[in-house]
């Protein structure tokens, strides 16, 4: 089978919402990916998850991702979307944030319907901002801090699709941001750290 060449490969945003922080023993309960074609134009896909195994999800994982009985009432199970996740994932760059989270937890739970994947492009906005957030004040690489430090709004966090959106949104802020972008962030945090 011919490989897609690099520079024509459509770019997946993934994020998972899971019952824990292990993908040996958590489930994702919501999963979003968001496709962007080299031609700028996306399409967005997400889904709440039905757990199998809700008696070994961890409490604080639940309460983080607002899980309840009757809000994943009538969502599929992962092996009903795991074809479609496949067809989604196949032959594309991941993008997200702890990209290899998200990666190891969708490969855990397709490995558990009996379907290999594998991903071999992967990058983490998590490095993006390291490199051109951390030297202009940026103290924390959570998700949360990064909106805060970059005036974003926190509403609709830990739900998957607005995560997946912001992390589109953050690595084409970020990717290859020059100069003048780094003094205008680091020029903004100091006189926030001023007035305060």
């Amino acid at each position: 089978m011919a490989r897609t060449p690099i520079h024509r490969k459509i770019k997946a945003f993934i994020d998972t919402e899971t019952t824990g922080l292990d993908q040996n023993e958590g489930e994702i309960i919501e999963i979003a990916i968001v496709r962007e074609y080299p031609s700028g134009i996306s399409d967005r896909w997400s889904t709440k998850v039905r757990p199998q195994h809700i008696e070994t999800a961890e409490p604080e994982a639940l309460a983080v991702n607002g899980y309840t009985p009757e809000a994943w009432e009538g969502a599929p199970t992962f092996d009903q979307i795991a074809e479609q996740v496949k067809h989604r994932l196949t032959d594309v760059i991941c993008i997200g944030h702890n990209v290899a989270f998200d990666c190891e937890f969708i490969e855990a739970e397709m490995r558990r319907v009996g379907i290999k994947v594998r991903f071999y492009h992967k990058i983490d906005t998590v490095t993006l901002a390291q490199e051109h957030l951390v030297p202009c004040g940026l103290r924390s690489l959570s998700f949360d801090n990064i909106r805060r430090f970059l005036g974003w709004p926190l509403e609709g966090r830990h739900a998957a699709l607005e995560d997946t959106v912001d992390c589109q949104r953050l690595y084409h802020l970020l990717d290859r941001a020059g100069h003048r972008q780094r003094l205008y962030w680091r020029l903004r945090n100091w006189f926030r750290s001023a007035r305060s």
